[in-house]
């Protein structure tokens, strides 16, 4: 994995090691992007999150259960490093 450069908002861009690019931000989010994606005109590359999911559950009065997703947002953008280089380890590496 090598940083590629560090824009003026804080996002840093890291190259994985099959080619693919790697985005943190200031925000929280740790994104990668898709294998094999070819780059779009207009909306750039396809992303996904690697940020972890925790499943929030609602009730109500009627006992329907309901339930929604949100993402464990990382503040230190160090940790969030440490997140992409554990990825980058873990599913990047050529075989």
């Amino acid at each position: 994995m090598i940083v590629l450069n560090i824009s003026k908002s804080g996002t840093i861009k890291c190259e994985m090691s099959d080619g693919r690019l790697g985005y943190t931000y200031k925000s929280g989010y740790v994104r990668v992007s898709c294998k094999d994606q070819p780059y779009f005109r207009r909306r750039g590359a396809k992303l996904y999150q690697i940020n972890k999911k925790i499943k929030n559950i609602t009730t109500d009065d009627s006992k329907i259960f309901d339930y929604y997703y949100t993402r464990e947002l990382v503040s230190n953008q160090l940790d969030q490093l440490q997140m992409l280089h554990a990825f980058d380890l873990k599913n990047c590496q050529t075989k």
